[in-house]
């Protein structure tokens, strides 16, 4: 079990946190700029992994060395869904072959041996936010910015989930409460509920089915968090779980009362708006979820 100054738990500390894409973009913010957590700072676009392979020879009952010349389209063109890209008429225009896309993309290629076309999906936007209410301290070109704000943080022992948002709630009155399902409230959709000791697979379940942003607890069962996921997570980075929940545990794996002093802190918190982040690099620890409460 962590220590609280293991576990990285600063009171009215100063926050710096970089927010960047990974490829080049737009950045929508300058230096000395005040933001918001859900302020959008960059934005930009990432190469679409969806590859579409169309048999235009089959398509068109040629064979693939004849199926360029019926093409109607050139590499890096783009389509839309059930376009025609590829015609063939024949007997005097009374027979029609033709070849549809089967997405929205752009052509990518076109093999003359197989008379087939790869068709990729469209870019992907993205956009990254703040996360933190601030300041600018400095922006980073085509990338992202430096936020900085005076909060208190406190980092945990195991997340999963990305990053959210949404104002501390207390389910419990004692770290050492187990977060069970009936304390699991409509009112907390969209908030971060805390709980004590053990959060239990049925109110990890009700959360989700709930809308709730996120939970902090001291532990989590092992076997219960992979039965919620619906698999064992490995020994990588957590954090791109696509549950629509963050869960941190600031102690660790079974029953552990959440430290006092966490808990204090949590409690002396509620109703203020936190940030956190359940991404864990689970070998090294290098990285660690995250729960920031702005002063």
């Amino acid at each position: 079990m962590f220590q609280p100054e293991e576990r990285g738990l600063q009171e009215n500390t100063f926050v710096r946190k970089v927010r960047r894409m990974p490829v080049t973009g737009d950045v929508l913010v300058k230096t000395g700029d005040s933001v918001g957590p859900e302020t959008i700072v960059a934005r930009g676009t990432v190469v679409n992994p969806d590859i579409h392979e169309t048999s235009l020879s089959l398509q068109l009952e040629v064979d693939p060395e004849e199926a360029e010349k019926y093409l109607l389209k050139k590499e890096r063109d783009e389509v839309k869904r059930d376009e025609v890209i590829a015609i063939r008429r024949s007997f005097f225009g009374r027979s029609t072959k033709v070849c549809r896309s089967p997405i929205d993309g752009t052509i990518e290629a076109f093999s003359k041996s197989s008379g087939r076309v790869l068709i990729r999906g469209m870019p992907i936007p993205i956009e990254v936010n703040a996360h933190i209410p601030g300041k600018v301290a400095e922006t980073i070109r085509g990338e992202g910015a430096v936020i900085e704000c005076s909060a208190t943080l406190i980092q945990g022992m195991f997340g999963i989930g990305g990053e959210t948002l949404g104002e501390l709630v207390m389910a419990v009155d004692e770290p050492d409460e187990v977060l069970a399902a009936e304390l699991i409230l409509d009112e907390h959709k969209g908030k971060i509920v805390v709980g004590g000791s053990l959060v239990t697979i049925d109110a990890l379940r009700k959360a989700m089915k709930t809308g709730v942003n996120g939970i902090v607890v001291g532990g989590v069962d092992q076997k219960d968090l992979t039965d919620f996921l619906g698999y064992e997570i490995g020994m990588g980075v957590t954090g791109k779980e696509k549950i629509g929940l963050t869960l941190i545990v600031t102690e660790g794996f079974g029953v552990y009362p959440m430290d006092e002093r966490v808990f204090s802190l949590l409690k002396s918190s509620q109703g203020k708006k936190a940030s956190v982040d359940g991404s864990t690099q689970i070998r090294t620890r290098m990285l660690r979820p995250e729960i920031i409460i702005p002063s």
